[in-house]
């Protein structure tokens, strides 16, 4: 009986040993895709933050242009229908 219990043991070794590797290999697999995901992201807020600066610059230019531009336009209305 107690070589049983040696040749059991040993295989009971192996397989835990085969699932410490195969654990090990997720977890690689798993960190490997955590990483990708911080690259990812710095990408995007990157791209977000490019993106956010030009929309902030094209608000401004609108910004100063509806200044400038509705008051001509409506003393211009205001000029023609009192002409008429």
């Amino acid at each position: 009986m107690i070589p049983t219990y040696g040749g059991v043991l040993s295989t009971i070794k192996k397989v835990l040993q085969e699932l410490m590797e195969e654990y090990r290999g997720v977890g690689k697999s798993l960190q490997d895709l955590v990483e990708g995901q911080e690259r990812i992201g710095a990408t995007m807020e990157q791209r977000w933050g490019t993106e956010e600066e030009s929309r902030k610059e094209e608000n401004r230019d609108d910004a100063e242009r509806s200044e400038d531009g509705p008051r001509e336009s409506q003393e211009e209305g205001t000029l023609s229908s009192a002409s008429c």
